[in-house]
């Protein structure tokens, strides 16, 4: 737990490389206060470096994108400075490109690593108190324990999104990002 007594978590890149999703995740940490988010240099790096080669975006505007973490939750960043070195990390993902993600997470005390990645070995990483899990495995539940405050999350992410867009366009929008069963639960709930 974290000093907010929410649990903390990691978005690795390729949230992050869903503005939609890792905008989500960010209100439900800021707003509901159902998660303390934790980032690092390395995983920001990452995550700009994929917006530039794979979105095709420029790099002042991968920065602004990544940027929301530090913007928004300051106090996360976890220094990785002589962190978890006595770890094995090919025991815990397939891709030594994740080992950083792996360690933010274990230096940082997550108990959430929020990832679309099949690599991460997900039973050695519980072992180390991380759970790996698809964001929509999180917000579905969460969604059942407080859907009047998602709901209202989700009609001021959708306004403040692009200048303002329709909550159908937002939930098509995060079910593409991979999370269909919350974005159906919501969907249902305001009676779409």
């Amino acid at each position: 737990m974290s000093r907010t007594g929410a649990p903390r978590a990691v978005l690795d890149s390729d949230i992050v490389f869903s503005r939609v999703l890792h905008e989500l995740m960010g209100r439900v940490a800021k707003r509901l206060e159902l998660l303390d988010l934790v980032w690092g240099e390395e995983l920001l790096a990452e995550a700009r470096r994929s917006l530039v080669e794979k979105k095709g975006l420029s790099d002042d505007a991968a920065a602004r994108w990544v940027g929301y973490l530090p913007q928004n939750f300051p106090d996360g960043e976890t220094d990785l400075t002589g962190a978890a070195e006595s770890v094995d990390f090919s025991a815990l993902t397939d891709d030594p490109d994740d080992h950083h993600v792996c360690r933010l997470a274990i230096a940082s005390g997550a108990a959430y690593l929020f990832t679309h990645d099949r690599g991460y070995l997900r039973s050695t990483l519980q072992g180390h108190g991380v759970e790996v899990t698809a964001p929509d495995s999180f917000l579905t539940a969460a969604f059942d324990e407080t859907s009047e405050g998602f709901l209202d999350l989700l009609e001021r992410q959708a306004a403040d999104w692009a200048g303002g867009r329709s909550i159908d366009e937002l939930l098509a929008a995060i079910e593409r990002a991979g999370a269909a069963e919350f974005a159906g639960k919501a969907r249902a709930a305001f009676g779409r």
